[in-house]
């Protein structure tokens, strides 16, 4: 049910304020589905135009009546003063919503409040109902009204999940993928075609079941659908005969001019060709060997043939490099693997969701990221194979090992490359972090929608407000006080800059807050 707020009171380029009486406050209005306080902060309004045509806006500040104008309103203490941004034009013949304003209502213009069936009116009109369609969640106020993104361009043109710890971001990628995924959701609207792989890099082991059906058994156990791949760090495989030249010398911290050509040598030995980055695989731990084979025997003065003593002691760093990364557990997947998990997965038709369980420490997830980005680059790259499917890249925990202050090439350099080009090969990047601030500029800056959760710290915050293009600086403020569940999405993927509760993701991912104390039970 639409009821009267208020009026027009002032109008500039920037915005519009009205006035409206306390009492909106403490009189709900039914919608036929419920009860709702009208008039609140965040809500939607709208303005009689001409021709059927209304203004719409929202309210994102309420103050009450300054010293300087107190005199206009009697008494002011029942008086407050809604500021208003308008976002468009709603045609109620035509049914049809315009984003933008050509011009604006008159003083003394009536103020509404929406009812759902308006607000759903508006967003099915600038999401067309027969488009393809992803269900996000409900508004936070009118939770009958479904809020849904357009799908091509939210996995299409790179998408960020901000929100501190425990706002609810994990449970939010699960529950956009699930939405996708899982056909018992029906959130995916008209389309049967899903040519979307998705890598998901889950650096705290939480999505491992997030897509397992439990409906078919009784025990409590899940089966984990065909389609989908979970490998542990153990089984990840990422060949360092990937990794060029100029990569290995960057892992080894190695740039002088009496080692390099020892250890090119060495690598073509073992390799069997002239050219050094031939993606031919060799046994790593034998190049620390190898490196000192190449090292010209020299005669001393007696005539005996010996070591060049001066030349191994320049090569005695690299070869302790060298068998450190090779003794290193933690590097097997790259150092002590002949192939390629992430090739192999984009060249099998039947999977379509590669679980990467990858809780390890950061230095190393760091170049678990690089070598992940470098090989969806070239499989996505490589002009001779027609790879018809989008692959979508989800970093978890994007700050650990996405650094904004990397200098490094062996850091950022493909995960930028993806952000700023990835999109015409059909590669795509949902990222997630508690702290935007510390990750790398390049690829936040390319995200064109984000879902927004509770964020507390001030650099974040100052952070999104500077980097971020939006509709109003002002919805950047209630990002302090989100509610768990709650987020503020904005975007080219959304109809406008929405407050929703995000659909509830089923299975959960395994990120629940720990219980540390329990209450003792009541005996009495």
């Amino acid at each position: 049910m639409v009821s009267k707020i208020g009026s027009v009171y002032r109008i500039n380029n920037r915005q519009i304020e009205i006035v409206h009486n306390r009492d909106i406050f403490s009189s709900p209005k039914s919608d036929g589905k419920g009860l709702h306080i009208v008039g609140l902060m965040n809500s939607y309004v709208s303005i009689p135009l001409f021709n059927a045509s209304t203004a719409i806006g929202i309210i994102f500040e309420q103050i009450e009546p300054s010293k300087e104008n107190e005199i206009l309103f009697s008494p002011k203490s029942e008086i407050v003063i809604s500021k208003i941004r308008l976002i468009g034009i709603y045609d109620s013949i035509k049914e049809d919503f315009k984003k933008g304003i050509d011009f604006f209502p008159t003083l003394n213009s009536d103020v509404f409040s929406i009812d759902s069936k308006m607000l759903s009116a508006i967003y099915g009109t600038v999401l067309k109902k027969s488009n393809v369609q992803l269900q996000i969640g409900t508004d936070i106020y009118l939770d009958n009204v479904i809020i849904n993104a357009d799908p091509n361009i939210l996995f299409g043109k790179h998408c960020a999940v901000f929100g501190n710890t425990g706002s609810g971001k994990s449970c939010t990628i699960a529950s956009v993928l699930q939405g996708v995924y899982l056909d018992r959701k029906s959130r995916l609207n008209n389309t049967t075609k899903k040519r979307l792989k998705t890598i998901i890099i889950d650096s705290n082991e939480e999505y491992a079941k997030v897509f397992d059906d439990a409906a078919s058994l009784t025990d409590g156990n899940t089966i984990t659908p065909d389609w989908v791949s979970v490998q542990s760090f153990e089984d990840l495989e990422l060949s360092h005969k990937d990794l060029n030249f100029h990569e290995l010398t960057e892992l080894l911290k190695e740039d002088s001019l009496n080692v390099i050509p020892y250890l090119r040598q060495a690598i073509c030995t073992l390799k069997n060709t002239d050219n050094v980055d031939d993606k031919t695989y060799y046994e790593f731990a034998t190049l620390a060997e190898q490196v000192v084979k190449e090292v010209p025997k020299i005669k001393d003065i007696k005539g005996n043939v010996m070591d060049d003593v001066f030349t191994m002691g320049y090569l005695k760093h690299v070869v302790r490099r060298i068998k450190n990364f090779s003794e290193d557990d933690r590097l097997t997947s790259i150092f002590g693997k002949e192939h390629n998990s992430i090739m192999n997965f984009l060249s099998d038709s039947k999977k379509s969701v590669l679980i990467l369980s990858l809780r390890v420490s950061n230095d190393i997830l760091s170049l678990l990221s690089y070598m992940i980005c470098k090989s969806i680059f070239s499989f996505k790259s490589n002009v001779g194979i027609d790879h018809k499917e989008n692959i979508l890249l989800v970093l978890e925990e994007a700050h650990r090992y996405i650094s904004s202050n990397s200098t490094g090439m062996i850091n950022n350099y493909y995960v930028d490359k993806l952000a700023r080009e990835g999109r015409k090969y059909g590669v795509n990047l949902l990222v997630s972090t508690q702290r935007p601030s510390e990750v790398s500029q390049t690829v936040i800056s390319q995200c064109n929608s984000l879902i927004v959760h509770k964020i507390s710290n001030a650099r974040d915050l100052e952070f999104i407000r500077n980097t971020i293009e939006y509709d109003d600086k002002n919805q950047i403020d209630l990002l302090t006080s989100l509610k768990q569940q709650q987020a503020l999405v904005l975007g080219e993927a959304f109809a406008f800059s929405s407050l929703v509760r995000i659909a509830d993701a089923n299975p959960l991912p395994r990120s629940e807050t720990p219980t540390i104390f329990t209450a003792d039970l009541d005996t009495t």
